[in-house]
């Protein structure tokens, strides 16, 4: 998707407003009616804040192996990384067996995120194409963003990027053998899980030098290349295994997903819209280590890791010259969008006492002699 210099024109930068306001209003609004409806529920509740430390890798891809009607071997690639911080609170309500956990993240603000790059290709009989991650009726998975390789960039664009995102998670637990879903009573067991998350994130590529293989070669900044909206929606399905011992507890955590991105991508030099719906499967994990330094306040660390894969199609509205409008017409282009990220997360729990005492029973061994060590000093 090559980005002539020549145009500037900025009008549509940032007409995709985020869509996650009306979100966070209504969950809001659910915990207020909660608390004063049934005060009671909230002995059972447990809540806390984290920051989360992301990397990775976002690509969107779309070509052809074999030759189009146009007789051309090629295809475009946009890509951007997933680094950036996340600030998260989490509230957890656990009855029995049964564990509900419900959150919030955000980056707050845009933030530096890396270098970007838009790539325009040609492919040759050498080149490959891998449109397959997660095959279910081989079971296989290829780990890999990327969908073509052994190509000649024609038009490759490298600038800065910025991210802003933000997310809500809701997911649920069943408990088995000793396993409990209060972090601060002791036993070890498996549980199964399911849930959803609802992710809005937006790129900015500025700061942008283009090259162009044209008579003679193009190659000077351009300033703003492109911005990249997305809402992703995931359900996740699976199970883990949770060990709890004393004052330290242990919890690992897999689930597969199945999931839909819709996106919009704006090439600011060209004045055109790219619009893709995408379906595909990923899959979570998560492995946890928790101190409990209190009878009611504990501290974790975790390491995420995250997939998704996915195929569809896009279509064009817009654009300058007689290839972008016509592009209009057609009915769409095939679509890749493939992330693959990881995050570092810290934590802490506190599991919220209304009533102003502490059950014993609920106390590990260990806590329970520092509480009965400090109340005799």
């Amino acid at each position: 998707m090559i980005q002539s210099h020549q145009i500037t024109n900025l009008q549509h930068l940032g007409n995709l407003e985020p869509k996650l306001v009306p979100e966070f209003s209504r969950f809001f609004v659910f915990c207020i009616l909660l608390f004063l409806l049934n005060r009671p529920l909230f002995s059972e509740m447990i809540w806390g804040p984290s920051i989360e430390k992301s990397g990775g890798e976002y690509i969107f891809e779309t070509g052809n192996k074999f030759p189009n009607l146009s007789g051309i071997r090629g295809g475009s690639r946009i890509s951007f990384p997933r680094t950036f911080t996340l600030f998260g609170i989490q509230g957890i309500y656990t009855k029995d067996k049964w564990e509900i956990n419900g959150k919030l993240k955000t980056t707050g603000w845009n933030q530096k995120s890396g270098e970007a790059r838009d790539e325009d290709f040609l492919l040759g009989t050498i080149s490959t194409e891998n449109t397959t991650n997660i095959a279910t009726r081989e079971w296989s998975y290829r780990d890999s963003a990327t969908v073509y390789s052994g190509s000649r960039n024609f038009a490759d664009g490298k600038g800065k990027s910025t991210l802003v995102e933000n997310r809500i998670e809701l997911y649920g637990r069943y408990y088995f053998q000793d396993a409990n879903p209060d972090y601060w009573k002791e036993g070890s067991g498996f549980f199964l899980s399911t849930g959803a998350r609802y992710s809005y994130f937006k790129y900015l590529f500025y700061d942008v030098n283009q090259f162009i293989e044209t008579t003679p070669v193009f190659y000077a900044p351009i300033g703003i290349g492109l911005s990249f909206s997305n809402d992703l929606w995931e359900v996740f399905y699976g199970g883990g295994y949770r060990y709890s011992k004393g004052d330290v507890y242990f919890d690992i955590n897999f689930m597969p997903s199945i999931g839909r991105i819709k996106t919009r991508d704006f090439h600011i030099q060209r004045n055109i819209n790219f619009f893709s719906d995408n379906y595909g499967f990923g899959w979570s994990s998560k492995l946890e280590i928790g101190y409990k330094f209190d009878s009611n306040w504990l501290s974790y660390f975790r390491l995420n890791h995250r997939r998704f894969f996915s195929e569809g199609r896009f279509t064009s509205q817009g654009g300058l010259n007689a290839a972008d409008l016509s592009s209009n017409l057609v009915s769409g282009f095939k679509s890749h969008i493939n992330i693959k990220d990881f995050s570092l997360e810290i934590g802490v729990l506190n599991k919220i006492n209304w009533e102003n005492n502490s059950n014993p029973e609920s106390v590990t061994p260990n806590v329970k002699q520092k509480i009965e060590s400090n109340e005799t000093n």
